[in-house]
């Protein structure tokens, strides 16, 4: 009976280890930026496993590892010069660092809230760091058809969102912008992951409040924006 047993043990591990096929993938998030990345293909599904990339061109700009499918452990984000921007712990949902801003930066914020001298505030930030953490956001924009002969010299987008004291995405719109120009697109939200939705609130005291944040954008011969 232990023999029949201990057969029928190995049976079933071969059986699950040939219904398991492990395979590399290469995608392209952007036109610039592609990620890499294992995954296990498992019958009707397919789980992330082990150490993922993506780089724009040549250069890192975010590394870590998945465990079943889940970002685990330390992970590494970096601009797109590959600097480092960012560390975050997703074992314990903790930033662990991120580089700071100066006046050169294409990020602005404003909070929906009124603030004194001396009082302690926090920017909103997005996991994923400063270039990485917003391609989801500008992969949705395509420029108008009306509008795909225009001097991309001349106009900037800017990239709008509100995000909510819980830290969720409220709102999202793109401006065009050239001169006194300034056309608004919006886009649905809920086109985007729930991951992507989510964010660290801009805080007041240590209070959440809601704040918005301001991207300076470039239009690319490719009809989208990047930064």
């Amino acid at each position: 009976m232990k023999n029949i047993l201990f057969f029928t043990a190995i049976l079933f591990f071969i059986n699950t280890c040939f219904a398991q096929e492990v395979v590399s993938r290469k995608n392209r998030l952007t036109n610039t930026v592609v990620e890499q990345y294992h995954t296990i293909i498992e019958k009707d599904r397919e789980i992330k496993q082990g150490l993922y990339q993506a780089l724009y061109h040549k250069t890192i700009i975010a590394s870590g590892m998945f465990t079943n499918d889940k970002k685990t452990g330390v992970w590494h984000f970096y601009n797109n010069k590959g600097q480092s921007f960012e560390n975050y712990n997703y074992d314990t949902n903790n930033l662990l660092g991120e580089a700071p801003e100066d006046s050169t930066s294409n990020f602005r914020y404003t909070i929906d809230d009124t603030f004194k001298p001396g009082d302690r505030i926090t920017k909103p930030i997005k996991v994923g760091g400063r270039y990485f953490g917003y391609l989801p956001y500008l992969k949705l924009f395509k420029i108008p058809a009306d509008m795909a002969n225009i001097n991309r010299e001349l106009y900037i987008a800017v990239l709008e969102l509100l995000i909510s004291p819980g830290g969720r995405l409220a709102e999202y719109k793109i401006h065009l912008k050239s001169g006194d120009y300034d056309r608004i697109i919006h886009i649905n939200p809920d086109l985007l992951s729930e991951e992507d939705k989510q964010f660290i609130p801009a805080t007041i005291n240590g209070k959440a409040i809601t704040s918005n944040i301001f991207v300076h954008c470039y239009i690319t011969d490719d009809d989208d924006i990047d930064m």
